[in-house]
């Protein structure tokens, strides 16, 4: 078997839902782990990245999260680290030079102030996203700070790499704001990217990985220790897990970032913001303006 398309990324930007909705689709298998890293499983062990990474180490081993073989599905997977590691589309590409590869683009801003409140929520940074905005990068891990909120951002040589190994017709690129706002019309372009039946329609009532705080600050701190995590999840069920978040998680508005800080980040992005929109022929400058 060949896994048939990736979600490459970015991080933050809906990839999480729409492997649900994909997964839904009768003609679709993912992969039973979400982001199994498989292509990009070398540079998260170089870099020691601070998230805990599964460690899908053979090609047999990745092949069997994909449980069911039938000639009539496509076999789809989602790891976004494989848009910011360079190495990993000439990977995709010696795997099977037929891939079809899905982009989702998010305001780089926005982005990532998401990403460091996650990060935050989980208990893996505790520095201000102030002071990583302003280059705080003092150790190897304060670098990877930087790294996954800005340098993830910058999404011209990232999907450079991909534009250069796979022809255009087999790059779907999604703006996020599209995915949000219009998602059964943005689900049906990906349907019909994938060359499977349009006219079924997943779930869409159902939303992932949505902002979440605790209600109780000794929930906070248990949330935040990833061992902890670890059990509650080998442990209970998806269904009992799903109650519990309602039970001790509420849905709020997520902190709003400083427009001072929002300019800092404006003048950060822009120059590859303006890169991206004359490679793409589409303005992406909505998110610098």
């Amino acid at each position: 078997m060949k896994v048939d398309f990736f979600i490459v990324g970015a991080p933050k930007a809906g990839t999480t839902s729409l492997y649900h909705y994909l997964n839904e689709h009768p003609k679709i298998s993912m992969s039973s782990v979400k982001e199994p890293n498989y292509f990009s499983r070398e540079e998260l062990e170089t870099q020691k990245l601070y998230y805990k990474s599964n460690k899908i180490n053979s090609l047999d081993s990745y092949h069997n999260l994909f449980p069911t073989r039938n000639a009539n599905l496509i076999y789809g997977e989602a790891s976004v680290s494989y848009l910011f590691y360079k190495n990993v589309a000439e990977k995709i590409k010696t795997y099977n030079k037929n891939a079809k590869i899905i982009i989702i683009l998010r305001n780089p801003i926005e982005r990532a102030f998401s990403h460091y409140l996650m990060d935050a929520r989980l208990g893996l940074i505790s520095e201000s996203f102030e002071s990583v905005v302003d280059g705080f990068e003092t150790t190897s891990k304060n670098k990877l700070y930087y790294q996954q909120y800005i340098e993830l951002g910058k999404y011209y040589n990232q999907i450079s790499n991909y534009k250069r190994l796979f022809n255009d017709k087999n790059i779907l690129i999604i703006d996020y704001e599209d995915f949000k706002n219009k998602t059964s019309l943005c689900v049906s372009n990906v349907f019909d990217f994938l060359q499977i039946d349009t006219s079924f329609m997943p779930n869409l009532d159902l939303t992932h990985n949505t902002f979440r705080k605790p209600k109780f600050t000794f929930i906070e701190k248990l949330y935040s220790n990833h061992s902890i995590r670890c059990i509650i999840n080998k442990l209970i069920s998806s269904k009992f897990k799903n109650y519990i978040n309602q039970m001790v998680f509420d849905k709020e508005d997520k902190p709003i970032l400083s427009q001072d800080l929002r300019v800092r980040l404006k003048s950060i992005f822009k120059n590859d913001v303006n890169k991206l929109s004359d490679m793409l022929n589409k303005d992406f400058s909505k998110w610098i303006k």
